[in-house]
Formats: structure tokens, sequence, C-alpha cells
């Protein structure tokens, strides 16, 4: 839902296109879904038909109790909720209570209706996550105003949220391959060194490099290296599990991290990503090529001498040096 957006509106071809009418708003509340809790039906009937009344809000969930209330909460993620302080079974303050426990929901605005004209008990429904309230009997112009505001925060904070997880991703990620960066990698090995340290599960690192890559671009340009980089890193991603991780560790250069995987496991996982990126065709503007690439393998169980990190990657990187060095397009093993 973008409130900036337009629609266009139906306009009668055969008129002169001065009498066109002029593009118009969408409603910026349309598909907002409203959980309305009360244990009148008369009254939830009555709340429906206000926010009804100027064509906005259309879409409603209905609970006679704070439990079912919750319970639609969760099944249906409502935008707003409007909720009765007074009720039998389950009142208003035991759905905050229980909203409470599901830290998701906490993003939902609940208005709480209330008779209870007492100030401390107001105070009090505001201090237990209720994001406004209105005295009943309530005036439906401004029941539907603070409606209203209430979705707008709630769309503002969801946008601000979703925002800050694309700028999250973007902060680890490398753009051309889709896998992570090299920083984000560092501090992910090193949490993974530190499990294998206490707990002695094995633990694989595999550096991969493509092979005559300098040629590639050389020969075909640089659009077609990245092409090559692109494919490859997404052949990576779509071959470990998703208890492994990939990194692009700089140029040419990718890196994963085979968790809980000892060394007959690691070499079948090495063995599976070489020949599928030498299986795999890169096409740029009709061209079509095939690369290789050779493999640095590197395990570690816990056991015995305590390794870092840095020892780790460069007897995955040594392991890789033999590998190109020994005819490329092939896995080899660290070995002392």
């Amino acid at each position: 839902m973008n409130a900036g957006s337009l629609r266009s509106v139906p306009v009668d071809r055969a008129k002169d296109a001065s009498t066109a009418a002029p593009a118009v708003p969408d409603n910026e509340f349309m598909g907002a879904l409203v959980l309305i809790i009360d244990d009148s039906a008369t009254l939830r009937g009555q709340i429906k038909q206000t926010l009804q009344s100027t064509n906005e809000f259309d879409r409603f969930v209905e609970a006679d109790n704070g439990l079912t209330g919750f319970k639609l909460m969760i099944e249906h993620q409502p935008d707003v909720v409007i909720c009765d302080l007074v009720m039998p079974i389950s009142d208003g303050m035991k759905f905050l209570a229980l909203r409470a426990t599901r830290v998701e929901l906490t993003q939902v605005p609940v208005i709480m209706l209330t008779a209870d004209a007492d100030f401390n008990r107001k105070v009090e429904v505001l201090d237990r996550g209720a994001s406004d309230y209105v005295t009943k009997p309530f005036h439906d112009k401004e029941l539907l105003a603070r409606v209203r505001v209430h979705f707008r925060v709630k769309a503002l904070q969801d946008e601000l949220r979703d925002a800050n997880q694309r700028l999250e991703t973007l902060s680890i990620t490398d753009a051309l391959t889709g896998l992570y960066n090299r920083r984000y990698f560092d501090s992910l090995l090193l949490n993974e060194v530190k499990r294998t340290l206490r707990y002695k599960s094995p633990l694989a690192v595999l550096m991969i490099d493509l092979d005559h890559f300098k040629s590639v671009n050389d020969n075909y340009g640089h659009q077609m290296g990245d092409q090559v980089l692109r494919n490859v890193g997404g052949i990576v991603a779509a071959g470990i599990r998703t208890t492994d991780s990939a990194a692009r560790y700089g140029g040419e250069e990718l890196v994963v991290v085979l968790t809980q995987t000892g060394l007959p496991g690691a070499i079948e996982a090495a063995e599976r990503l070489r020949s599928q990126i030498e299986a795999a065709v890169h096409t740029v503007a009709g061209v079509s090529i095939k690369s290789t690439a050779s493999m640095g393998l590197a395990t570690f169980d816990g056991n015995g001498e305590a390794l870092d990190c840095a020892e780790l990657i460069t007897r995955a990187d040594q392991a890789l040096y033999r590998a190109k060095s020994g005819g490329r397009n092939r896995v080899v093993l660290w070995q002392e």
C-alpha cells in the first residue's frame, strides 16, 4: 500500500480528451484489516458501520473475548485492533498480556474501548501496551480519526523496519554474487570456530578460485566475467545447506563454511560444487562459455590443536594453491 501511488480513472474515449477525469490517489487504507474484540455483537456492528461509513475500511475479523481475539490476531495479523476493556471470560487487560508474549504482535496498535472515566485506569491501559483508548459511548468521528492515525503510524513503522532490513542485508551482502561479503564472513567464521572449540563439532572451510578468470575478462569482457561470478555464486548458494554459509572472499575467490561436517562429507560437498560449476554455461550477448574452479579444503574438529580463523583460512588457501598448481579444476585437501 503506497499512499502516494496513483490509479487511472476510466475514461470514455468517445469524449474529447480534454474532458477526461484526472487520476485520483488510491485509498491509503485499502486492504487494511481491523480486528474488533467486544462481547457485544451490537457494538461490534456499530464499530464496523462507523469504519465502513467513509468507504475506507472494508476488511474485518471479530471476536467476543480477549482469548479468541488473541488467537485471531496470530492467525490474521491485523493492521489495527479495537478492543473492549471489560469482557467476560478474557478481558482487554488479559488480551494485552497475551499479546505481550509475542514480539511480532506488539507492532500492531491496539485501541482500547473503555467506559471507565478513572484517569489511573486509563494510564494503566496505556502502560500495559495499548496504543490509545476511546471512552464509551464513543463518537463516530473520533473513533474513525484514531483508527486512521494509528494505521498510518503502523504503516510508517513497517516501511522503516523494511528499509532497515534492506540496509542490513546490503551491508553484509556482496552485490554481484549475492553471497555474504568478506567482512561479514570473518565474523561468521569466528563464531563457527568458537562453536567447534566448545562442542567439538566438525567444521570445514572450502576456498574456491575460478580458473583462468583473468583471461575471461580479457577475451570476453568484464560483462562476461561478472556473469560468470554471478552464476557461480548462485550455484554455490543453491548447492549448500541452510546451515552452511558462503561469501565472496575477494576478486574471483569464494569461500564456504560447512558446519558440522567431517572430512568425508566435506569432500563430497566440494566435489559436487566443482562438477556443477564445470557443467554450467555462461552466456552474454549470444556468446557462451564454460568455466572451472579449483578448490582447497581444510577441516577442523576442535580436538588437539586449537586453530584460529586465520590459520584455518591459511590451510584452505594453501590447499587451493596446490589445486591450481596441480592442474586446476580439482579439490585438494590440506595436509601437514
